[in-house]
């Protein structure tokens, strides 16, 4: 309750105007009847808010010179000036979102000038520089020497200029006819937006990504993706330029059957590592369905790790039984690798790469 002394005058926002004009008015414990504050009262809102400038201004320098910084600064800038306590008493509002808002274009436009300028190299092997000892291979017998040989290290890259990602995985050249090599690898290694619930249908020529193969002997040059296995079976089929006389076509055909208990190994590229050879055993068969598809699966305790991912792995006598593709978390199991059996790839029945030697693409 206020006393009479105290007691605040209230009068219409037309009569403070009218006795205002041409001189300050003292308008202490003042409460306009039609609602108005003190901070509504002429003149109070004609200076401009400092920080909404500085975060415009800052955005605009940011456009020649280094965004990235200048940019988040304007953000910072625009923001604090929108929430500041007196905001409502100053001009320039619009400078500050104009602020943010171009901050933001400038750390996205200079993201991606520097990624077009300097493009980020993620694999930290060059598929060039690991080239395995020639006479190391050559003192092979024959039938491991000749499924070295006929592995070969894949790359995929996705996105613009490779930002969306990158799988380093193997392969094995299955046929090579009229220059030209013809490798089976893992759909995931090609095309790293794979997944077998979701695309059971996609078709090759739908990946976008980039894919890059180097053949022993031979520097890496761009691939073709040929086929995917239907209903999202994991194996795919590229095709590339083949000049190395080093290069060979796997041992494949044979109809012996494996069986628990015998002796097999693998080749891939582990981690990048090309041309690694590891030993092992057949563990177990397993069956895997996929869309009303049975796969033949092999269990084995040989090696196994990212990157060995679409490599061959071989019986005793080199003919190639399975195709590497999964592995579990090291750090919780060992000695369990799985591979896709071969057997599963020729009941798919890709006609144009017969067994006979002739090719026929599709």
């Amino acid at each position: 309750m206020y006393s009479d002394s105290e007691r605040p005058l209230k009068i219409t926002t037309d009569e403070l105007r009218r006795v205002s004009v041409g001189r300050p008015a003292a308008v202490n414990n003042i409460f306009l009847e039609d609602g108005a504050g003190p901070e509504d009262r002429p003149g109070e809102r004609g200076r401009l808010n400092r920080l909404a400038v500085a975060a415009f201004a800052t955005a605009v320098a940011g456009i020649p010179l280094f965004g990235l910084v200048t940019g988040l600064v304007a953000i910072v800038l625009g923001c604090a000036a929108l929430v500041r306590k007196n905001r409502k008493m100053l001009r320039g509002s619009g400078y500050a979102v104009s602020g943010i808002a171009l901050g933001a274009l400038d750390v996205a436009g200079w993201m991606t000038a520097i990624a077009f300028l300097f493009p980020f190299e993620t694999n930290a092997l060059a598929l060039d520089e690991f080239e395995p000892e020639a006479a190391a291979l050559e003192n092979l017998d024959p039938p491991t020497r000749r499924a070295m040989k006929a592995n070969v290290l894949v790359q995929g890259r996705s996105g613009w200029r490779g930002l969306g990602g990158e799988t380093v995985g193997s392969g094995v050249i299955l046929r090579i006819h009229a220059g030209t090599a013809y490798v089976l690898t893992n759909r995931h290694v090609v095309d790293p937006n794979f997944a077998e619930e979701r695309q059971p249908t996609a078709r090759a020529a739908e990946v976008t990504s980039t894919v890059t193969v180097k053949l022993i002997g031979q520097s890496a040059a761009p691939a073709s993706i040929l086929w995917f296995a239907p209903d999202a079976v994991d194996l795919a089929l590229v095709k590339v330029p083949v000049h190395s006389a080093e290069a060979l076509e796997c041992a494949w055909g044979s109809d012996k059957e494996l069986k628990i208990g015998d002796e097999v190994f693998a080749v891939g590229n582990p981690h990048g590592l090309g041309w690694t050879h590891t030993a092992g055993a057949v563990s177990q068969f397993r069956q895997q369905t996929l869309h009303g598809r049975s796969v033949r699966v092999i269990q084995t305790n040989t090696a196994i790790n990212p990157g060995n991912s679409g490599g061959g792995l071989y019986d005793g006598e080199g003919q190639l039984v399975g195709i590497a593709t999964w592995t579990r978390d090291k750090r919780v199991a060992e000695g369990l690798s799985f591979a896709i059996a071969f057997d599963t790839f020729r009941g798919l029945k890709p006609e144009w790469l017969n067994s006979t030697g002739g090719v026929q693409e599709p």
